[in-house]
């Protein structure tokens, strides 16, 4: 009787180790994943004054060009996203209403991290501002760039004034409203979302 019971206590306090060494383990990697995930965020946001280097990128007509913040006197509106970006159509109707309010006093310009479909998107969402693609390795480093959509803001110096990373929702819609002193509708919603909720 006694064996069976300290066989039973043995096995219980066998599985107890077992466990708590797989939740520790467990909690590791959650914590590593979580550390990971918040460095790629923080690796594409910009600190607010680093100097940036002039932006080398291609027009739409292929031809490179050289934009440098130094020729205005108006702050530089970076406006980053790429075509296949479900974000960045959500975000459409707020970017562009910032575009409409907002052109006379600042200048924007479109870059684009991807060239595929950049005509027939620009085409398609009308879009009526400068739009650039084809940035290099050390631009997209230089510039924190690869999450979309970005907005960046930048002063004549070529200083970085402000840096929003993603769509504009909750606080961040707040941000940028209170930014530029305007009003934006929102998020957009997706046409596969209407569907689904008819």
């Amino acid at each position: 009787m006694r064996v069976a019971s300290a066989k039973a206590i043995f096995a219980v306090l066998v599985a107890l180790v077992a466990s708590l060494t797989l939740n520790v383990m467990l909690a590791h990697r959650v914590h590593n994943l979580t550390r990971v995930q918040s460095g790629r965020m923080a690796g594409h946001v910009i600190n607010v004054g680093t100097t940036v280097p002039v932006l080398i990128a291609k027009r739409l007509d292929g031809q490179e060009e050289t934009i440098s913040y130094q020729s205005t006197n108006q702050l530089t509106v970076l406006y980053v996203f790429t075509p296949a970006c479900r974000w960045c159509v959500r975000n459409m109707d707020n970017f562009k209403t910032l575009l409409k309010e907002e052109s006379g006093s600042y200048r924007f310009i479109g870059v684009s991290l991807s060239e595929k479909d950049l005509a027939d998107y620009v085409g398609k969402n009308d879009l009526k501002l400068p739009v650039y693609s084809g940035l290099s390795p050390e631009t997209l480093e230089a510039y924190k760039l690869g999450l979309t959509p970005q907005t960046i803001v930048i002063s004549p110096e070529g200083k970085v004034l402000q840096d929003w990373a993603g769509a504009y929702t909750g606080d961040q819609q707040s941000r940028v409203e209170a930014f530029f002193h305007v009003s934006l509708p929102g998020l957009r919603e997706l046409p596969e979302a209407k569907a689904a909720t008819n």
